[in-house]
């Protein structure tokens, strides 16, 4: 498990003691379980930006916990948790996202995960095509670029350059993206957590404010009619991606149709934001 907290003495503990004793933990508490290259990241921003239900960032991702974990000056896992549900908040509301494989990294296994976040009111963030996923996937490490504004257009070009196609390496992201569903899969029915189903497709149909009010309304959170969120997150996506995942398609028709089919009752899960969705499950 991750444990590359501050020590005691690198950390201000009587600002952390003063926060903790001034603040009660957040009363609603939610997770975002997702796979990457799934939109997570535009969420996360038009969630804050609405200033409604808290700031649901990748706290738990490893590659950010030091640096997180010392600016609140928290030496412990248990301390991490409390703080964030202090700090971390908007309107009395906490929310977090977290993949499979940084839930196994940090907390070693769901079990632990659900000991420090009980709450079962969750969200379940995919894509559905993922073959495009893949291709994304790969082009962020080998780019280098999560999203558009990191870069000007210039350097974007030139790192986009770098964009070669690689049938083995397409495939790898793949499969570590459908190992994370098949792992989120199981501690959604070990642990009867029922999660609005959402997907990258269907989230870009929607304009920010009525996304932001679907999620409120699943966590019995008061609509606000007169939302205006202007998000700076534009995908990375360029004609290259598309062409990749249909060569890749061509290339491997009988991994992708088992993929397909393995992935179905997954699918067919999600919900037409048209649909009521379903009641919240807050502790």
């Amino acid at each position: 498990m991750w444990n590359d907290f501050p020590k005691t003495d690198e950390v201000n503990r009587v600002r952390f003691e003063r926060e903790i004793q001034r603040a009660i933990p957040a009363p609603t508490q939610y997770t975002m379980f997702f796979t990457p290259r799934s939109g997570s990241s535009w969420v996360t921003d038009v969630v804050t930006r609405a200033e409604r239900l808290g700031m649901p960032g990748e706290y738990f991702n490893p590659n950010m916990m030091r640096k997180i974990s010392t600016a609140l000056n928290a030496t412990s896992l248990e301390e991490y948790r409390d703080i964030l549900t202090r700090r971390r908040v908007t309107k009395g509301i906490f929310g977090q996202q977290i993949t499979h494989h940084q839930l196994m990294a940090v907390f070693g296994s769901p079990d632990r995960f659900m000991e420090l976040f009980p709450q079962k009111d969750c969200f379940w963030l995919i894509r559905e095509d993922i073959v495009l996923q893949g291709v994304s996937l790969f082009k962020m490490q080998h780019t280098n670029l999560s999203h558009a504004p990191q870069a000007s257009d210039e350097e974007f070009q030139k790192r986009e350059d770098l964009f070669v196609y690689d049938a083995k390496e397409i495939n790898q992201w793949i499969r570590h993206i459908r190992a994370a569903e098949i792992g989120s899969e199981a501690m959604f029915e070990k642990f009867d957590l029922r999660p609005f189903r959402m997907s990258y497709e269907r989230n870009t149909q929607l304009k920010p404010r009525r996304l932001v009010n679907i999620m409120a309304r699943f966590l019995d959170a008061p609509k606000e009619q007169n939302l205006k969120i202007e998000s700076v997150h534009k995908k990375i996506g360029t004609d290259a991606n598309q062409v990749f995942a249909d060569r890749f398609r061509e290339e491997n028709p009988d991994f992708v149709a088992q993929l397909e089919e393995e992935r179905q009752p997954m699918i067919e899960k999600l919900r037409t934001f048209k649909e009521a969705p379903q009641e919240s499950q807050a502790s």
